[in-house]
């Protein structure tokens, strides 16, 4: 199978967690794979149930999609090669099927011939508690080969939303089946006083410098989803707004996009400078954490930059997929930040460190 023509297969079952597949598919539209969806029957009540998402819409986040009782489909053949499969959320059910080879539906044979043709099958098993009997369907299935995963959230990623747990799991299934993403924290060790002789923290190492002085909190505060962005006018005047933003590999570049016609466009087009702050709502002082910056923004031309910044802004906001119309009105900004505070209470009250990048 040429780099051109990877394929992966999504099963969504009938078990709750219906979003967990829905958003796999999003952050799939912003990644070269071609996605082949089998949705159960069962799956298309728990949708209609626990989202506000209709069927049609979530079938048509895939490539191609099947119907379960196809039993003919092209993902039922071990010839139809693909990089493996998903079944997220795997119901019981579902589990019960693959672990005992009993292809009754499409779901079930896509499964079964994922494991005979020795390719990667992903189980996102949802169900709690379970008795000997769910065990013992996960012992063969993972005997068969299957990956059992079931929908655990990291909470040292601090999750702020049910949003940030779906992103969490979803990020961590399709890092298992090797598409890299910033869809959730990596760990970065026990935070300093934890440990003896902890490495010096620094969140700037997400912004270029050396990983080995990266800050615990760095993935956590890169994740949120809006920083606060102020510019000065021709007049000297200062203003301030929230924009959402998506950073690239190496956090040097902050994409955003924003009218021409607001006052930070305007702002921007005299004095490229800006200073930006990204921190979490916080219920005390003890709490507080954050990264304040300075830096230089600039507009992104049309081109293959572009394009690398739209891939990094979709995969953290798939939904701009849908606003094509809005994003076409809109300037694609980039903001390079030279200097970075990070304070943490958590550390002690008013602690901070400062990196100057070049």
């Amino acid at each position: 199978m040429s780099d051109k023509k990877k394929r992966l297969i999504i099963g969504i079952s009938g078990s709750s967690g219906a979003i967990l597949g829905i958003r796999l598919l999003e952050v799939l539209r912003s990644i070269p794979i071609e996605t082949h969806l089998i949705v159960s029957s069962s799956a298309r009540l728990t949708i209609e149930q626990e989202t506000q998402w209709k069927v049609e819409d979530v079938l048509a986040l895939a490539d191609f999609h099947y119907n379960p009782r196809d039993i003919a489909a092209p993902v039922a053949s071990g010839s139809f090669a693909t990089m493996g499969m998903v079944v997220i959320p795997c119901s019981i059910k579902s589990l019960s099927s693959i672990a005992n080879s009993y292809s009754g539906d499409l779901l079930a044979r896509a499964a079964d011939v994922t494991l005979k043709e020795g390719r990667s099958l992903l189980l996102v098993v949802r169900e709690a508690p379970l008795h000997p009997g769910h065990i013992r369907l996960m012992e063969l299935a993972a005997a068969a080969g299957a990956v059992i995963f079931p929908p655990v959230p990291a909470f040292y990623a601090h999750p702020h939303s049910v949003d940030e747990l779906v992103n969490n799991i979803v990020g961590r299934v399709l890092s298992r089946i090797g598409i890299e993403n910033e869809l959730y924290m990596h760990w970065q060790g026990l935070e300093k006083g934890q440990v003896e002789k902890e490495q010096p923290p620094a969140p700037a190492a997400a912004a270029g410098m050396d990983p080995e002085e990266e800050a615990p909190c760095a993935d956590e505060l890169w994740a949120l989803p809006a920083m606060t962005l102020a510019t000065t006018g021709a007049d000297g005047s200062p203003h301030a707004a929230a924009v959402y933003f998506a950073a690239d590999a190496d956090r040097r570049n902050l994409y955003f996009f924003s009218d021409p016609a607001s006052q930070h466009s305007q702002d921007l087009a005299v004095r490229p400078c800006a200073a930006a702050a990204v921190h979490p709502v916080v219920g005390g002082w003890e709490d507080i954490r954050g990264l304040q910056m300075r830096g230089e923004v600039r507009t992104v031309p049309a081109g293959d930059e572009w394009q690398r910044g739209w891939s990094c802004y979709l995969v953290k906001f798939p939904f701009a997929g849908d606003l094509q119309a809005a994003i076409s009105r809109s300037t694609l900004y980039t903001f390079r930040p030279d200097w970075i505070r990070w304070s943490d209470n958590r550390r002690g009250f008013g602690h901070k460190e400062e990196w100057t990048l070049p």
